[in-house]
C-alpha cells in the first residue's frame, strides 16, 4: 500500500454528516466509534474521517470553528461514474449542490485534460469537487 493522505474534518452534527456521507454521496463506513462521534468513510477506495465537535475527546484546531468550515479548500473527489453520483446526489439533496454537473478543459504542461466534474457542499461548509477524467474530443 503507497502513501496517502486521509483528511479528518469535524462536523456541527455527526449524524447530520454521516446522513449526508453515507446516504447521499454513497460513502461506506469502514469503521465508526460513536462514543468520541467519530466516522471512517470510503468511497473508490479514497479515505476520508469525520469527527463530531461536540465531544470531550482532544480536538486540533488552530482557531475557532466558525460556519460555513472549509473556506479556502476544496477536495477534488476523482469518480467512476459522476453522471451517477450527481443524479443521486441532485435528487436526493438538491440543495447540496454548490456547482452544477459540467465538462471542463484544463491545460496541463502541453496536453490538455477533460474532466466532468461538479461541486456538492456538505452541512458544515466543506467543498466536494467530484471529477471524471474523459477523452479531449
Amino acid at each position: 500500500m503507497g502513501l496517502r493522505v486521509v483528511p479528518e474534518l469535524y462536523c456541527i452534527d455527526i449524524n447530520e454528516s454521516k446522513y449526508f456521507y453515507v446516504d447521499v454521496l454513497g460513502f461506506s463506513i469502514k469503521y465508526e466509534r460513536p462514543e468520541e462521534q467519530f466516522l471512517f468513510l470510503t468511497l473508490d477506495g479514497v479515505d476520508l474521517m469525520l469527527e463530531g465537535l461536540n465531544t470531550s475527546e482532544r480536538h486540533w484546531l488552530t482557531g475557532n470553528m466558525e460556519a460555513p468550515f472549509g473556506r479556502g479548500v476544496n477536495f477534488q473527489w476523482d469518480t467512476i461514474n459522476i453522471e451517477k453520483l450527481y443524479q443521486r446526489v441532485q435528487s436526493i439533496s438538491p440543495n447540496s449542490i454548490y456547482m452544477e454537473l459540467e465538462t471542463k478543459t484544463y491545460e496541463c504542461n502541453d496536453q490538455l485534460a477533460v474532466q466532468k466534474q461538479f461541486i456538492a457542499q456538505d452541512p458544515n461548509g466543506y467543498l466536494f469537487r467530484f471529477c471524471e477524467d474523459t477523452l479531449p474530443s
